[in-house]
């Protein structure tokens, strides 16, 4: 199976300063919050599709809980009647597996980007039953130009990077196997983050550094104004407004 870094070697050197620096910039107490934020945002998004069909449905607030898709809402709201919406959140009841729901969205959603749309469906179906399934948005894993968090954290850990993006066909399966592996070297490493958000935490912290550093490199003075590492980690999890 085409994995980034399940099954293949990482170097140890590097792994052990890998953690120790996340370690050092993700200590408990950020980590409790982070916690604690992730589980509110889950209820919200619970509450949510459990009360679908009602005479109060938020759907613009549901949508500001995800950060890839925030800069649509207003195109979303606009577009799409309420009950094109609440029959395309619908999908995300029942007892289907993942893969069948993301589909079914997909396929009856109504929007023109498919990132967009995809990205809406991982989120609210990770939050809605985060031990069932995973996180993956764009920004974590994106197949088509092998970018993103996984990818970069790769390249950290591997040191073997041939300067060609990772691009593979990913499933969620394999995704799965990467979010599990993710817990198993973190533990490894004495960074203990729990599921079903530790995974999410991880990737983020990865995210913002790579963010930050590409704005730094480009121009000192244009970074003043980026937000530091853990307000963008809230940013990319949806959260900093809970």
């Amino acid at each position: 199976m085409p994995y980034i870094l399940k099954n293949n070697k990482i170097d140890s050197r590097y792994e052990i300063k890998f953690f120790e620096i996340i370690r050092e910039n993700l200590n408990n107490e950020k980590l409790d919050e982070l916690y604690k934020l992730l589980d509110k945002k889950s209820g919200i998004i619970k509450n949510f599709i459990s009360g679908l069909n009602s005479d109060n449905q938020n759907f613009e607030d549901i949508l500001s809980l995800i950060f890839s898709i925030r800069r649509h809402k207003k195109k979303i709201l606009d577009t799409i009647s309420s009950e094109n919406l609440i029959a395309a959140f619908s999908v995300f009841k029942g007892k289907k597996s993942q893969e069948i729901k993301v589909g079914k969205f997909l396929e009856i959603f109504p929007y023109d980007n498919i990132l967009v749309k995809r990205d809406l469906a991982f989120e609210i179906l990770h939050f809605l039953e985060p031990e069932s399934n995973i996180l993956w948005t764009t920004w974590i894993y994106k197949p088509d130009n092998g970018t993103g968090s996984l990818p970069y954290m790769a390249d950290f850990l591997k040191r073997t990077w041939d300067g060609n993006a990772y691009i593979m066909p990913f499933t969620l399966r394999e995704m799965r196997d990467e979010t599990d592996y993710l817990y198993e070297l973190s533990y490894k490493n004495g960074f203990d983050i729990k599921p079903p958000f530790g995974a999410d935490i991880l990737m983020a912290y990865m995210y913002a550094d790579y963010v930050f550093k590409m704005v730094y490199a480009e121009s000192k003075s244009l970074s003043v104004g980026v937000p530091d590492g853990y307000t963008l980690m809230k940013k990319l999890l949806g959260i900093e407004r809970l």
